[in-house]
């Protein structure tokens, strides 16, 4: 799943996908300088306790979203 934050004419990219590699969980992230991060997690519980997290404090630093993209349209 994709999710898109954006403030002003920034926009930053969230994936929260599974491992590609392995069992896990991992969130990408792509700044809006087009520099990529990669976190990875055992369980969804991690995952979605650090997209809760992220997603807090993207809001707190002016960030508007996410508005979110899955791929089937």
């Amino acid at each position: 799943m994709f999710y898109f934050f954006k403030r002003g004419n920034e926009t930053v990219q969230c994936e929260v996908r599974s491992e590609t590699d392995g069992p896990g969980y991992e969130i990408v992230i792509t700044d809006h300088a087009g520099a990529v991060t990669v976190e990875r997690f055992n369980t969804s519980e991690q995952v979605h306790e650090r997209w809760m997290e992220l997603h807090r404090r993207f809001e707190h630093d002016g960030w508007w979203g996410p508005a979110a993209q899955d791929g089937r349209g």
